[in-house]
């Protein structure tokens, strides 16, 4: 008979978890990440007004920050970690745990288109791994043995020869390969607005570039080789190189969220003639959170007005 009466209850809370499993996205809701501590620091102080009550939540050990951001709006802060594993696990836990309606992550990265310099932003429109690969053997100088099931679509770095991730989400009924994974136009469009009304970015004298579109890579390694960059540059037209944004905007594209990756260049990847000191980390940093934070000005939730 007890166990009768507990039915109900037990039914009850099956029901709540699948319908917050389904939840919508929260139209007030918005992810603000970034990789490392300096990084989310300069979005922070630029993006959440002041007085603002901030509420903190731990999660498998992930600090999430909400805070108002005006206009009925709320911004949810938090580290990614460093790594494409990382930031795909941190990015799919607070899809699962916010419902958020758009992502947004703003950092460091290493140039690689050479028109840019240290200290530009990048807003790709476009994101893919570079060293979503394949290793095979050397029969003779530059020549490789690959097998026939292989695409050999793109020019290989040694033995190192790239291909596309393949991936699944709904709708479709087996893992195909995808060559890349876009940021939202409407979120793009908004950057290019934001971009053009921001005061001049500046490193020194020099009037730093600013730069939505493109294509941006990223893989589990810190480049920091000139060879290598030239290769990606050639193969990919990439104008910029990081370790989590593709793995994040994989992970919004398979959950169907809007996102969008804004980078501040700290180096033109293994280009400096001695050690990579990373100088530019924080002007790069801060230029990149003073896009994302006009971005996030401009990003209002659906019949709402931004107060700022």
């Amino acid at each position: 008979m007890r166990c009768l009466l507990l039915l109900p209850i037990f039914l009850g809370w099956c029901l709540a978890a699948v319908h917050a499993a389904d939840a919508p996205p929260a139209p007030s809701c918005v992810l603000v990440m970034a990789s490392f501590e300096e990084e989310l620091a300069a979005i922070e102080k630029l993006a959440v007004p002041d007085p603002a009550r901030v509420e903190t939540t731990t999660i498998n050990g992930v600090t999430f920050r909400s805070a108002d951001l005006g206009g009925g709006r709320r911004g949810v802060f938090f580290l990614t970690g460093m790594s494409l594993v990382n930031a795909a696990g941190t990015t799919q836990l607070a899809l699962d745990r916010f419902h958020p309606r758009a992502v947004f992550f703003a950092g460091i990265a290493g140039g690689v288109n050479p028109k840019f310099h240290p200290g530009d932003v990048i807003v790709p429109a476009r994101w893919r791994y570079h060293a979503e690969a394949a290793y095979f053997n050397e029969t003779a100088p530059g020549k490789f043995r690959l097998p026939d099931w292989f695409p050999h679509k793109y020019a290989n770095f040694g033995m190192i020869h790239p291909d596309d991730v393949q991936v699944i989400r709904e709708g479709m009924n087996k893992y195909e390969r995808v060559p890349a994974f876009p940021a939202d136009e409407r979120l793009l469009a908004l950057a290019r607005g934001a971009a053009a009304a921001l005061p001049p970015l500046k490193v020194g004298e020099r009037v730093c570039q600013v730069e939505c579109g493109g294509v941006g890579v990223s893989g589990t390694v810190f480049c920091d080789n000139a060879e290598y960059r030239k290769w990606v540059f050639t193969t990919f037209r990439a104008d910029c190189l990081d370790m989590e944004s593709a793995a994040i905007a994989q992970v919004c594209w398979t959950n169907q969220v809007p996102c969008l990756v804004v980078r501040g260049l700290s180096d033109l990847a293994g280009g400096q003639p001695g050690k990579n000191e990373l100088e530019f980390l924080q002007a790069a940093a801060d230029h990149a959170a003073q896009v994302l934070a006009r971005t996030l000005q401009a990003d209002a939730a659906p019949g709402v007005s931004p107060r700022n």
